[in-house]
């Protein structure tokens, strides 16, 4: 079967692909997104099985992720966002609870006495956290960037605060570890989350699973605009010749006369044919661990942990069938050391960790377990001009797309708004 459409063409419907819909209809285009899923979100999608619609993996942003709120607000999702008001992030050490946070609304105010009222750590090591943030924001690109644990130890930052503060921070949201990335990176993390909005950090988060807060209304914004979206449909390959772009399925040849790649950095780069030995790809992986326990467990929304292979976990109470149970996600950050394991190991050992550290009464009971393993849950390169200047009327949009941020919602958005702004 032959399609002839004139739309732009919009390969997976991620975070990537919403947003470049949405800025090209602004734009007054109509566009026409091919999705190889039954659902949209891609990495920040979800996955339905026996339990429901479960999220890929547990995401929380912050309010100064002002292109991914952009398409929250377009869609009128924001009732459907949790937003705490103030800093509070619980962080659980040897059984013991502290908090990173802060009832200042103003800037910087909130930040200082959230570092100052943070226990897990000396009072002398917290000064010298603040001394860190402090040079941060001035760290310059002019020098030859480091390792951040080396620069962190460079500016008198103890193991502790690394392990308790820095670690807590700064791990998640690269999903690498400290000395994996360098300062540079590091100061653009901090000057997008906290420097340049110049306000107290809030941290947000949605408690329905990606793919159903964004399923519906974005479909209808589709189709308000006469624009469309064709689910269940795996591209194998597009081939662009001096006329026409021709975009093959199994089943299905479509034609196009501009397209926008939405999809991860690998597919990207299979669909086009761009060969994998010219372009080097650094994959980074996440494990979300999810516990379903007859009893509360936790009061809090999310915790953090230091000193503990735990990381973050976030809670959800459930009620089916008139029975209540609390789902806890374990989110494990560059994880590829764990790929390897069994899930029957996994399970055991981290149910038994999660008892230890938040004293799990004995008779709460585990009734079921799932494992979702994201190999490529971040993915990155420094050869994207060898990408983007692929050929004439294919575009490319991704996190990986975006120098100045680690891979996030934010950066998906942004790269999206960027291309739009640029090439069309």
């Amino acid at each position: 079967m032959i399609n002839n459409n004139e739309k732009i063409t919009i390969i997976g419907c991620g975070i990537s692909g919403i947003s470049s819909a949405i800025n090209l209809i602004e734009k007054g285009y109509e566009v026409r997104i091919i999705e190889q899923k039954k659902t949209i979100g891609g990495r920040a999608g979800s996955i339905t099985n026996k339990y429901g619609n479960i999220d890929i993996g547990q995401h929380i942003f912050l309010d100064s992720y002002r292109n991914f709120f952009n398409l929250i607000s377009k869609l009128d999702l924001e009732k459907y966002i949790t937003k705490n008001k103030n800093l509070r992030i619980p962080v659980v050490d040897n059984n013991r609870k502290y908090y990173i946070k802060s009832n200042f609304p103003t800037y910087p105010f909130s930040i200082i006495f959230a570092v100052l009222g943070y226990k897990n750590i000396r009072l002398f090591e917290r000064l010298k956290v603040l001394y860190g943030l402090i040079k941060i924001r001035f760290i310059s690109k002019k020098n030859n960037p480091i390792p951040f644990l080396s620069w962190l130890k460079q500016n008198h930052q103890s193991d502790s605060s690394i392990m308790k503060f820095w670690d807590i921070i700064c791990k998640p949201a690269f999903n690498l570890k400290l000395e994996n990335f360098s300062n540079h990176q590091a100061h653009d993390l901090f000057k997008y989350m906290i420097f340049e909005p110049k306000k107290n950090i809030s941290i947000c988060y949605s408690k329905k699973p990606f793919s159903d807060l964004f399923m519906k209304p974005f479909k209808k914004f589709l189709e308000d605009n006469n624009s469309e979206i064709i689910f269940s449909e795996k591209i194998q390959k597009i081939i662009n010749n001096s006329q026409e772009i021709k975009i093959m399925s199994e089943n299905n040849l479509y034609y196009a006369e501009k397209v926008i790649i939405a999809t991860d950095l690998e597919n990207s780069l299979k669909l086009v044919n761009l060969s994998k030995n010219k372009i080097v790809i650094q994959n980074s992986s996440i494990i979300n661990i999810i516990f379903w326990f007859d009893k509360k467990i936790i009061e809090d929304d999310f915790i953090a942990f230091s000193n503990s292979e735990l990381q973050w976990i976030f809670s959800e109470n459930e009620k089916k069938a008139g029975k209540f149970s609390q789902k806890i996600t374990i989110s494990l950050s560059d994880a590829d050391h764990l790929l390897e394991k069994k899930n029957s190991e996994l399970i055991k050992n981290f149910e038994n960790m999660i008892r230890k550290e938040l004293s799990v009464k004995h008779d709460t009971k585990l009734l079921r377990s799932l494992i979702i393993r994201s190999p490529k849950a971040t993915q990155r390169t420094n050869d994207r001009k060898n990408i983007t200047n692929y050929g004439k009327n294919i575009f490319f949009v991704g996190d990986w797309l975006v120098d100045d941020l680690p891979n996030t919602m934010e950066g998906a958005s942004l790269s999206s708004k960027l291309l739009v702004e640029e090439k069309f």
